[in-house]
């Protein structure tokens, strides 16, 4: 047993005979009584901090937890090194408080870090200082526990002993030097250096009894006694700062709130009133458009009037005319100005129709719709045109009858057929036709005239200015036919498709899906 009798064994039995108070057991009972009573005060800490940890999770609280269950394991040592449990217990505890004296100084060093908020990039040579001393202190137990367990070197161990009490004075001297560093870097750094000197004094006291104790055996009561109360004040003063710190870094966190909540509140009250002034600017819009397009039902009114009347009046005017005229020479030319009047009269009944659905909208009328009766009208409509170029016009009708506003589809065939017959020469013909496949019903006009270039008509989806190109007779046109055909063919749903090839003919499709 005296081959492993340690710095405890002294520390806490040696020599107690020779006090002229008290014997041997009367001291043990003391040392006994002071140990039980500062391990359970070192626990209740231990318990409370642990606690406060799992109901706050600050890190910082985590760190001092190890702190305080190192010295509460450290003390606790007593209890079995005194041997009433065994010299085998004795020897382990022995062993042991190196280890529970490294948890201690390794709780002490990453509690420190973190309130002194020591980081690698605000501080990197504090920083690398501190991960220096945490992996010496992590790894001196584990050489400790190998010697002990593998090479059992008495000497080794020694020395071990003897780094591991000057790595937890290092330890201490450091926070001091890192206090007295970041003195003036954080309001609670200062504090924490206050606070240091029960610990530091703690520390010098105990050490270099642990030290002194391996070559000289003296009553060490007193020593421990004293240790164990400045610890305590110790834990009482960390613990106070921790609630200090704690209540500050609150109040930062709701001034920075407040702060956050004003500047929120002011970007707020900014894009209020920006959506205020936008949604007047806008209120001021709206009422011009209004303005705006009530002139121009006014305008399109006023041409209905004054411009289609007319024109209906000249071409009754003309058939009267043409009724009563005998003279075959003027009789032809009266024919073709009357033809050239109803083609306008068309025109002009047909722009003002898609104007009105441009600025109010089109109301539909949605039923079934005969095609045959449809293609039918049309044909009379145009026989007197397609007669004057010699056209025939015939139906090649699959499906019979599809469901859409009748008279829309009048005015969208309409431009069509007049188109195919301005871009025909004399003796063609021009097919209106129908058919249903299984997703969509086609209604068509097909002609075999010169033509024309789809890229033209693709441009009609950019909405620019409708382009004129003349009839194989010279015929002018404005070019609003294929731009109100295929507005009026979207407005019922349907898609406007030309198919097409150079001097070869053009074929327009409307497309409507089979529920249509």
């Amino acid at each position: 047993m005296k081959k492993y009798k340690s710095v405890y064994n002294r520390f806490f039995k040696d020599n107690l005979n020779n006090l002229p108070f008290c014997n041997t057991m009367e001291n043990l009972e003391f040392r006994f009584l002071t140990t039980l009573v500062f391990t359970a005060i070192f626990g209740a800490f231990g318990i409370y901090h642990l606690l406060s940890y799992l109901m706050l999770r600050y890190r910082i609280l985590l760190h001092y937890c190890i702190v305080i269950f190192g010295l509460t394991l450290h003390w606790s040592l007593f209890f079995f090194i005194h041997g009433s449990y065994g010299d085998s217990m004795a020897v382990f505890a022995d062993k042991a408080s190196l280890t529970t004296a490294m948890i201690t100084t390794f709780g002490l060093l990453m509690f420190t870090r973190d309130y002194l908020n020591i980081t690698s990039g605000r501080y990197p040579g504090l920083s690398k200082a501190y991960n220096f001393f945490m992996i010496v202190v992590a790894g001196l137990p584990l050489l400790h526990w190998a010697n002990n367990l593998i090479t059992k070197s008495v000497g080794l161990n020694d020395i071990i002993v003897m780094l591991a009490a000057i790595i937890a004075m290092a330890t201490i001297f450091l926070n001091i030097f890192s206090g007295f560093r970041l003195f003036r870097a954080q309001k609670f750094n200062r504090y924490y250096l206050y606070s240091y000197a029960p610990i530091l004094l703690a520390a010098l006291m105990y050490i270099s009894t642990w030290l002194l104790q391996r070559w000289y055996s003296f009553n060490t009561d007193g020593i421990v006694l004293t240790t164990s109360v400045l610890i305590t004040f110790q834990l009482i003063l960390f613990s106070l700062l921790l609630g200090f710190k704690y209540k500050s870094m609150e109040a930062e966190s709701m001034r920075i709130q407040r702060e956050a909540n004003r500047k929120l509140e002011f970007e707020v009250d900014r894009q209020t009133k920006d959506l205020q002034i936008a949604n007047n600017a806008l209120e001021i819009q709206n009422e011009e458009l209004a303005k705006v397009n009530e002139l121009k039902n006014k305008l399109f009114s006023i041409l209905s009037h004054d411009v289609r009347s007319p024109l209906n009046n000249i071409s009754v005017v003309i058939s009267m005319v043409e009724e009563q005229m005998a003279d075959d020479e003027l009789k032809p030319i009266i024919e073709k100005l009357n033809l050239e009047i109803s083609d306008k009269i068309d025109m002009v009944n047909g722009l003002l129709q898609w104007s009105y659905g441009q600025l109010e909208g089109v109301e539909l009328n949605i039923g079934k719709c005969n095609i045959y009766e449809l293609f039918e009208n049309l044909q009379d409509e145009f026989e007197r045109t397609s007669a004057a170029k010699d056209i025939s016009i015939v139906q090649e009708v699959s499906c019979p009858e599809i469901v859409s506003d009748t008279t829309i589809l009048q005015v969208i065939l309409r431009n069509l057929i007049s188109n195919a017959i301005k871009f025909s020469y004399k003796g063609q013909k021009i097919v209106l036709w129908s058919n249903q496949d299984s997703g969509h019903i086609d209604i068509g006009v097909k002609d075999f005239g010169t033509g024309m270039d789809t890229s033209w008509f693709s441009r009609l989806e950019q909405d620019i200015k409708p382009q004129s190109t003349k009839g194989t007779l010279g015929e002018k046109g404005t070019g609003f036919g294929l731009l109100i055909a295929k507005d009026f063919v979207e407005i019922l749903g349907g898609e406007l498709i030309c198919e097409s090839q150079k001097d070869e003919g053009t074929n327009f499709i409307l497309r409507f899906p089979f529920n249509s």
